[in-house]
């Protein structure tokens, strides 16, 4: 019987046609990172050093290290789906960290041409719906073979297993589709009453706990 998700993806790959979807330039990508701390970065800034334990579709070979030819650099389509991703652990958003997030919104200087890993795309690539939800280890073994198998896709796309929402893992071919700066940018901590408001609704949208 074969598994919901196989441990490596099959011998044939190569000969699968996956299905692409093309992100538009109209359509917002949004992004929770740090700016305090070891993984602190800037915005358009994709992370070398992989694959991280905790991290889904790092394309990066092992062992873990700094892979200057690797980049990755996860995000969604809106404010809410970022969010659920990142305080997943405990369901409680809080603002004040030593690392200071901060949130980016931008729209991409191009389409981007993402490998689709959501709904039926999935199955045509030998895998299910797991690899948006499944086993880290597993998934990150079809990131690394599909990177290898499609060099010049964006990324992948697929849904949060939080929210259900769409979710991007761009790679190094992306790096040329950040604007010189982002639409939006804000620390999570802002004390602006507006953001404190648009945080509380977006916590009660998804039921996380709240600490401004």
């Amino acid at each position: 019987m074969t598994p919901k998700l196989p441990r490596h993806p099959p011998a044939d790959l190569a000969t699968r046609d996956p299905a692409w979807y093309s992100w538009p330039v109209s359509e917002p990508l949004w992004h929770i990172t740090n700016t305090s701390g070891p993984y602190a970065t800037r915005f358009g800034v994709m992370r070398s050093y992989g694959p991280l334990a905790a991290a889904r579709f790092d394309p990066h070979p092992l062992p873990a290290g700094d892979h200057p030819v690797e980049r990755v650099l996860y995000a969604a389509v809106d404010l809410i789906t970022t969010l659920a991703e990142r305080f997943q652990n405990g369901r409680e958003i809080r603002c004040r960290q030593p690392t200071e997030p901060i949130s980016y919104s931008w729209k991409p200087t191009r389409r981007l041409e993402l490998i689709d890993v959501t709904d039926v795309s999935a199955l045509r690539l030998g895998g299910s719906q797991l690899l948006s939800s499944g086993p880290k280890r597993q998934t990150r073994a079809w990131a690394r073979a599909i990177r290898t198998t499609w060099p010049d896709a964006d990324g992948l796309l697929y849904q949060s297993s939080m929210a259900g929402r769409k979710c991007v893992a761009l790679w190094a071919p992306a790096a040329d589709t950040f604007p010189t700066a982002p639409a939006f940018a804000k620390l999570l901590a802002d004390p602006a009453p507006a953001w404190i408001q648009l945080l509380r609704h977006a916590a009660a949208e998804i039921h996380y706990d709240f600490y401004p």
